[in-house]
């Protein structure tokens, strides 16, 4: 029987918000100043995102390990500060852009920045595929479905308006729509309706309207939540 994966979602979305935004970095013309700034900004969400997903992951689910594994926990202390310090040489070339002079400075400095992404994106990927299989078997022989889909909704509640927001958006733009239709089912019978509401909606929002009909068609068969959400505003 396939074990419920608490990474499944927030995984698929940070790998999409990687690569929209790896393909947005290699489209940039770093030259033009008022274009790569906007590119910068779109870079340091991306780094606040994924410092957050480590911040999430250290503070909730590594009580559940640590004590059963504890060299686990220290190999993963060790990818994050590696993490965190390819983030930091991101930041670093970011800034050697923002002290640029002159359209040439600016396009070695975006050279710079388009390396430093892509090694931040492979370290990243690299980390989440650990995630998946080494922390999730941790997990799976010590915890039940049912008790990791309760951790999970206490990690929910407990994020920020702005990360919760997020976490939609780009969930839901990374998952197939057999998987939205699960987790908006599984949010719908087991989280406060505001929740429910915030993923119904970023689902609505973000995804075409062929797709988003046919989960909403799936969705509604004996739910009135479905329907009550669905009758409010965006």
């Amino acid at each position: 029987m396939e074990r419920y994966n608490i990474f499944n979602q927030v995984h698929k979305g940070l790998r999409a918000y990687l690569y929209e935004t790896a393909l947005a970095v290699q489209q940039t013309d770093f030259p033009k100043q008022e274009e790569a700034e906007k590119m910068l900004h779109t870079i340091a969400e991306v780094l606040y995102y994924f410092g957050q997903h480590a911040l999430y992951v250290e503070r909730f689910l590594f009580p559940f390990i640590v004590d059963h594994n504890p060299g686990l926990i220290g190999i993963f202390r060790q990818q994050y500060q590696s993490n965190l310090v390819q983030a930091q040489r991101l930041r670093g070339v970011m800034t050697v852009y923002g002290h640029a002079v002159n359209e040439e400075e600016r396009s070695a400095a975006g050279k710079s920045i388009a390396r430093a992404f892509t090694i931040f994106l492979v370290n990243h990927l690299d980390s989440m595929s650990r995630e998946d299989n080494l922390l999730n078997s941790v997990l799976w022989r010590l915890y039940a479905d049912t008790e990791l889909q309760a951790l999970e909704r206490e990690i929910v509640v407990k994020m920020t308006a702005r990360d919760l927001a997020t976490l939609s958006k780009w969930a839901i733009r990374g998952m197939n729509n057999a998987e939205i239709i699960d987790w908006l089912r599984l949010i719908e019978r087991t989280s406060v309706s505001t929740v429910f509401a915030c993923f119904f909606h970023s689902a609505e929002r973000e995804l075409p309207a062929y797709r988003w009909d046919s989960i909403q068609e799936v969705l509604a068969e004996g739910s009135s939540i479905v329907e009550a959400v669905a009758g409010e505003p965006l």
